[in-house]
């Protein structure tokens, strides 16, 4: 019962995550200000520089498959993988890289997210389990 609940709140992490992904991919991308300028927006918390929409739209749509293959039990593995790419990458983002946080706020939040990506990994583990028959 506590590996569903988990699993749920798993799901429901990464489904969070991947739609606001999603969202500002494409508030990005169609903007006026974004599509009649040569600047480009730089989240210092990306890994990639320059058009930084495309990897949201990427993550986001990677973290909405995976959510749905392991949902529907075709490829479960492919879910621990993403969470587990998720976390490391908000770690090293945040606390291994240079990263410049505007205060106590920002920095207890970025904290907070990481540890909610961290509970969200381990409760994805649950999916490598073997399932019991039913009878």
């Amino acid at each position: 019962m506590i590996a569903k609940i988990l699993r749920v709140y798993s799901y429901l992490y990464h489904l969070a995550l991947s739609l606001f992904l999603l969202g500002i991919s494409i508030l990005l991308g169609i903007s006026i200000v974004a599509l009649s300028t040569d600047t480009t927006l730089h989240l210092r918390m990306l890994p990639a520089s320059g058009r930084q929409e495309i990897l949201l739209l990427w993550g986001g749509l990677i973290g909405l498959v995976t959510i749905m293959l392991a949902i529907t039990g075709w490829f479960r593995p492919v879910f621990p993988l993403w969470t587990l790419a998720v976390f490391v990458l908000m770690l090293y983002r945040y606390f291994y890289k240079p990263y410049v946080f505007s205060g106590r706020d920002e920095f207890n939040f970025a904290l907070w997210l990481s540890a909610g990506a961290l509970l969200a990994f381990l409760a994805s583990l649950t999916l490598l389990r073997r399932r019991e028959k039913t009878r």
